[in-house]
């Protein structure tokens, strides 16, 4: 049974020209219900623009930034061995049956087809990156090049002269200052820059927590308000209609939490992904020093001065032949990029699941009218 109206219930002072002036009270109900639905409308807007926008997100890290990043490593690696492969095969004097060597053109093949997904990965958005992808494809087409006619040359006239020179050049194009691998370590900086800005800035940074946060906040204080309101006013214990939209509120906050979930789990992926370049690293490191180790053992059995030859690998790569690195098996790097796979997309999993829950409580407007509609009734035609 609903208690009379309170006193409270009556404006002060008289009438103007005869007419009754509206209830203090009906206007208080309008003024929630126009501040709860305006309050619930911003919840939703931010709730499906931070999921939206963290899906978005996660979906670019998944797709292109943590591929190109790996791909570009996997390129660095590749032609090394490459490099190691041909070096050594002219070393053993195995190229004069299969020239530069089947474990050669395997890995010639496997940098240029991570260096065209990586190029895909990276697309046209970034002009620089594009432009030194294609210098790297043009520099790698010349290298390829060089080491043909160090082949040419060693089927014509045997080992050492001209094709030890022309590999040695090969070698000297991967390693020099502005090389393959120096623009290639270029472009994985930007790449590794570019991924660490978006897993900290914009739809997964934290004021993108606060643009939705503060708002579920809001209209939690408003709706528990409400509640107390309508409790002193009508002395009634639960409005169900605001009840049901409370709880719908924790449900959308809940939901929209997977996208903290999702920043986590990009953050996860991030880490695995400086696993990967670890491992990868020591394996480019093995396999260069025994590229450089192969080329030093050339040429000297190409030198045919008696006081040394004056050239060697020393004057593009220092240092390589100081220390063995620990070896890495392949699995191992594959195992530790299929787990940032994973992570990544785990991450837009989350945030798809949030999609699901926001539609699920979209009714909360629905729910603040019915809870406030019979009370509006109860002072739709009274005056005081």
């Amino acid at each position: 049974m609903t208690a009379g109206p309170s006193a409270g219930d009556v404006t002060a002072g008289p009438s103007v020209g005869g007419t009754a002036r509206s209830s203090t009270t009906r206007r208080t109900l309008l003024r929630l219900l126009g501040c709860l639905l305006g309050a619930t409308a911003l919840v939703l807007a931010t709730s499906l623009a931070v999921v939206w926008g963290t899906h978005r997100t996660a979906e670019t890290v998944r797709t292109r930034s943590l591929p190109s990043v790996m791909e570009l490593a996997a390129v660095r690696t590749a032609l090394v061995r490459a490099d190691t492969a041909a070096i050594t095969s002219f070393q053993s004097r195995q190229a004069g049956l299969a020239g530069p060597g089947e474990e050669y053109q395997n890995q010639i093949a496997a940098a240029s087809q991570s260096l065209a997904q990586a190029a895909e990965d990276i697309g046209s958005g970034d002009g620089t990156s594009s432009r030194q992808i294609q210098l790297v494809e043009g520099l790698l087409v010349t290298y390829v090049g060089l080491v043909g006619q160090a082949d040419a040359h060693y089927r014509k006239s045997g080992p050492g002269g001209l094709a030890t020179a022309y590999l040695w050049y090969a070698s000297r194009l991967l390693h020099s200052e502005q090389g393959i691998l120096a623009q290639l370590d270029s472009l994985l900086a930007a790449e590794t820059d570019a991924l660490e800005a978006r897993l900290a800035s914009g739809w997964l940074g934290p004021a993108a927590t606060l643009l939705w946060l503060v708002p579920a906040l809001s209209l939690l204080v408003l709706l528990v308000g409400t509640q107390l309101f309508l409790h002193r006013r009508f002395r009634r214990m639960v409005n169900w209609g605001l009840a049901a939209a409370t709880l719908l509120l924790a449900v959308l906050v809940a939901g929209t939490s997977f996208a903290l979930v999702s920043k986590a789990q990009l953050a996860d992926a991030g880490a695995e992904l400086s696993e990967v370049r670890r491992l990868s690293g020591e394996q480019f490191r093995a396999a260069d020093r025994d590229g450089a180790i192969a080329l030093e053992r050339l040429l000297r059995e190409s030198c045919v001065r008696d006081d040394g030859c004056d050239v060697s690998s020393d004057v593009f790569r220092p240092g390589l032949t100081a220390a063995s690195p620990t070896p890495v098996a392949d699995r191992d790097v594959l195992g530790r990029a299929e787990e940032v796979d994973e992570q990544a997309g785990a991450a837009t999993s989350a945030t798809s699941l949030a999609f699901v829950v926001l539609l699920l409580v979209s009714p909360i407007a629905l729910l603040v009218w019915l809870g406030l509609r019979p009370r509006l009734e109860e002072y739709r035609y009274r005056s005081r």
